[in-house]
């Protein structure tokens, strides 16, 4: 609080000189730092503009709660006296409502200590500061509720807001627990901006919907925020057609049906087939998310058969044959370790070759038939 008291100086005192500066109450803070502030000095005249100025000035420096002035009669001049209440030597700077980080960990943020006089301006600066460190790293509803300095004790009270419901919308076909795998919080989380944004990219990325949108509201409790996840959906389903010709194998032609989203599992599901001198059928059901307690996993077969293949050595064609290849394979994964960064997929692939049908023989050696299996 900064005031002005003009003491025992008459009022209608027509421009009197200032004669002497001083200040009293100051226990720690020396007065030549509280003097270096003011514009006031001895021989110029006095200006009670001036000194509300100065008393702003002072009260600017943050060392003090109450700063007041007193003006008395010197030899046909004025002396000014500064009156300054310091605030309480920091005895202990303690926190509450802080679950993310310690008080050790603030504590490192905080330049106010234990046997200097509380400055308001220094620890505005140091709640700045962790609220900078909050935000950085994604908490950035963290806010300062209160700051309070008793007999040197400074408590500060922090407020960390959880994830409410996670209330998600306008899915018609993705199922719901397929979109909420993705958000990597959960009710009674800290509400983490960083995890959500990812989060939300991911969704995005899985090309499930045309447009995926966040809107948030207060939660059942004050310190709750629940999460409005609306979603539009896009068509997953695709229907591919291939036609093609070539000057050995002639002309060929497919057909594949691709679903990235089959039955709103988010599962992905391919059939099809070409035809002509390189035949085939195939298809092909697999779970791709994984975490460290989700299994993905993936399974498929297929048949191909091609005619009138060719066998080359050092660039030399020394056989033509036909061929026909039967597969199965079968894999499942998951992830692993902190915050599951590490992963692994085991595939058991069985194969079923034959070469037949072998003519224009030069040899033969090198040309391999039987069974295959891998993993």
């Amino acid at each position: 609080m900064a005031a002005i008291l003009f003491g025992a100086y008459p009022a209608a005192a027509a421009d009197p000189l200032v004669a002497a500066l001083d200040v009293e109450g100051n226990d720690h803070v020396v007065s030549e730092h509280i003097l270096g502030v003011i514009r006031t000095a001895v021989g110029e005249t006095l200006s009670r503009e001036q000194l509300q100025s100065d008393v702003e000035a002072i009260y600017a420096l943050g060392f003090f709660s109450f700063v007041d002035i007193n003006l008395t009669s010197i030899g046909g001049g004025v002396g000014v006296t500064f009156i300054v209440r310091e605030n309480p030597v920091v005895e202990t700077v303690t926190f509450s409502g802080n679950e993310i980080y310690s008080d050790e960990a603030l504590l490192k943020l905080v330049f106010t200590t234990p046997g200097n006089v509380f400055n308001r301006v220094f620890f505005r600066h140091d709640l700045d500061r962790i609220q900078e460190k909050y935000h950085k790293d994604g908490y950035v509803m963290v806010k300062i509720a209160d700051v309070q300095v008793l007999d040197g004790n400074v408590t500060v009270q922090v407020v960390e807001p959880k994830v409410g419901n996670i209330i998600i919308q306008g899915n018609r076909k993705t199922k719901t627990n397929v979109i909420a795998r993705e958000i990597k919080m959960q009710r009674g989380d800290p509400f983490n901006a960083t995890i959500l944004r990812h989060s939300i990219n991911k969704l995005q990325n899985k090309g499930f919907f045309e447009d995926v949108n966040v809107g948030f509201e207060p939660g059942e409790t004050p310190e709750e925020t629940d999460i409005i996840l609306t979603v539009i959906e896009q068509k997953t389903g695709k229907i591919g057609l291939s036609v093609s010709h070539g000057t050995e194998s002639g002309w060929s032609g497919g057909l594949t049906y691709t679903d990235t989203n089959w039955k709103g599992l988010g599962h992905v599901g391919e059939v099809g087939f070409e035809t002509g001198d390189n035949e085939q059928y195939w298809i092909t059901y697999a779970e791709p998310y994984m975490d460290s307690k989700h299994y993905a996993w993936k399974v498929g077969l297929a048949r191909r058969k091609w005619e009138d293949r060719y066998y080359y050595r050092r660039g030399v064609k020394q056989l033509r044959y036909d061929e026909e290849l039967k597969n199965i394979y079968i894999g499942a994964g998951k992830k692993f370790g902190k915050d599951e960064k590490f992963s692994w997929f085991l595939t058991l692939d069985w194969r079923d070759i034959d070469a037949y049908n072998i003519r224009e023989q030069v040899g033969v050696d090198d040309l391999t038939r039987g069974k295959i299996f891998s993993v």
